[in-house]
Parts: C-alpha cells; structure tokens; sequence
C-alpha cells in the first residue's frame, strides 16, 4: 500500500471519529515498526519463557495509546510518540516478567530506547554511557526533525527502503541524512560510529 497519500494527523482525526478503515491504515503503517521493536525486546528477554507474540501484544498496546494520548498540538511527531509509548510499555513488562527472576536494574535504558549492559557497581561507566549517548542526541537534534526520524529508524535497525516507504522520503535522501549526521557525531564526539 503506498502510505505517501496518507497524512497521519488526519488518519488519527478520523480514528478519533471512529472510522476503522483509517483505524486499519494507520496499524498497517505502523505494523513493522511495532514488531521491530517487540523483536529486539524479545531478543533480550526470551528467556523468560514469554512468546514473541507477547511482546507485540504489549506493544501493540503501546500503539493503542499512543493513538489515545497523542497530541497534534505539541511540536512532536506522531512517529516518535509512538515509538516511545511502545518502548515505555515494553519496559513496563520486561520490569514485571524479570521481577523476581533476574535484577532488571542491571540493565541500563537510555535515551535512544536502547539497551546497553551497566555494572550497578560501575556508577562511573553508567554516568559515561549516559552522557554518551545524550551528547549523541543534543547532536542530531540541531538538525530539522526529519533527521532525527531517519536516525531512530536506523537504530532500530530499518533498512532505507523500509525507511523511504514509511517518512516519505527518497531512500538516497535518508543515506545522506545518515551520512551527515554520522559525520558531524565523529567530529563533535572524536568517535568513529
């Protein structure tokens, strides 16, 4: 289906009046960014016993409430409000599956909605990490918003096409976005990434 017609503010207006034919453009739309991301959460927590259905269950519901408390007022992006009430809501049950199995302190969210290994012990490496990866994103945030777009879905690991088809850009356009971005975040933070 080509989403590039679609506009999701208006998507999200119609599902707000009850419409299910908008209702089902806008989950087809976000379907492989829900499951992206209840994939790598599942990759680090499927030990537990839990299905990967279940984990994009939850962040279905994430979705579901991003639908509900998105506010087209504020200076966001429906895309980014949903992926942090998918994230918020996939940490949520990864604290309550891991609670008496395993210390879910141990592990480190960032701000990036990555999951990083952190001694508790070593406060001085979490802090370090930390303002890594907050110097990471103050860098991409000076750039216009699509940049910021581009950069998350490559860390969630999007293949350009996937990325062209789902912000309404050219592929070619999204690796100079990337190219840029890459290049300003070594200079600013001497890194090679």
């Amino acid at each position: 289906m080509d989403y590039k017609k679609y506009n999701d503010y208006e998507l999200i207006y119609m599902v707000r009046e009850n419409d299910d034919y908008s209702y089902g453009t806008l989950l087809n739309k976000y379907l492989p960014i829900i499951r992206s991301i209840a994939g790598d959460y599942y990759k680090r927590f499927d030990s537990f016993g839990y299905e990967l259905d279940d984990f994009i269950q939850e962040a279905y519901l994430g979705f579901q409430k991003a639908l509900r408390y998105f506010d087209e007022k504020k200076d966001i992006l429906f895309y980014t409000f949903v992926t942090l009430c998918i994230n918020r809501r996939l940490l949520s049950f990864c604290k309550r599956i891991t609670c008496d199995k395993k210390n879910i302190s141990s592990y480190y969210f960032d701000d990036i909605d990555n999951i990083s290994i952190a001694d508790e012990d070593d406060t001085e490496l979490y802090l370090l990490e930390k303002e890594f990866y907050s110097d990471i994103w103050n860098i991409v945030y000076t750039y216009p918003i699509e940049y910021s777009c581009v950069f998350e879905l490559r860390l969630n690991q999007f293949h350009y096409p996937e990325i062209e088809r789902l912000l309404n850009i050219s592929a070619r356009r999204a690796q100079r976005m990337m190219h840029i971005l890459y290049k300003k975040i070594r200079k600013e933070l001497q890194v090679y990434i």
